[in-house]
């Protein structure tokens, strides 16, 4: 028994000659709607991509990301010089005035109107001076009392204390 293949397959296709063309124009069909639309796709990809690589202002991507990276090292500086410019600011403010208390009151009891006052000014440490000043019938006094770090060397009165007090825990402003 010899089988000889190409006889077989020659047969064959004779025999179904109208059903091989028939598959044959169909598998040429779905390739030709395959390439329409890989061609289709291929188009709007090669639309994107030059359009990305065209940039604005006609300026290529690669040119655009190259300035794009230098502005950037640019603001990195900028930034790095902002910082040491604002350490150097807090270091200084921390010497600035920071807290704030007056208190009007009347030092003697005979007089009226709250002309006397004590006033703190501290700042970011707590020391400062305190500023009293006695108004009398016939006369006033002023007083300046130095503060480290929220104490007085001096005798404070009772106003002073409480002026003191409020400036370094932040109360308020007048009282």
């Amino acid at each position: 028994m010899n089988f000889d293949f190409t006889k077989i397959v020659h047969g064959f296709i004779v025999d179904n000659l109208d059903k091989v063309l028939l598959l044959v124009t169909v598998v040429c069909f779905i390739n030709l709607l395959v390439f329409i639309t890989i061609n289709v796709k291929l188009s709007r990809l090669t639309k994107k991509y030059s359009a990305m690589m065209k940039g604005s202002d006609g300026k290529n991507l690669e040119t655009i990301l190259m300035e794009y990276a230098e502005s950037v090292r640019t603001v990195i500086s900028d930034i790095s010089k902002v910082k040491e410019r604002l350490s150097s600011l807090e270091k200084d403010a921390l010497s600035a005035v920071q807290k704030v208390h007056i208190k009007r009151y009347n030092a003697f009891e005979d007089m009226g109107g709250n002309l006397s006052f004590s006033m703190a000014l501290l700042n970011g440490h707590n020391s400062g001076v305190i500023i009293t000043s006695i108004h009398g019938r016939e006369e006033s006094r002023v007083y300046l009392k130095p503060v480290v770090n929220g104490r007085s060397q001096h005798l404070l009165s009772p106003e002073e204390k409480e002026v003191l007090e409020k400036a370094v825990s932040g109360g308020g402003f007048l009282e």
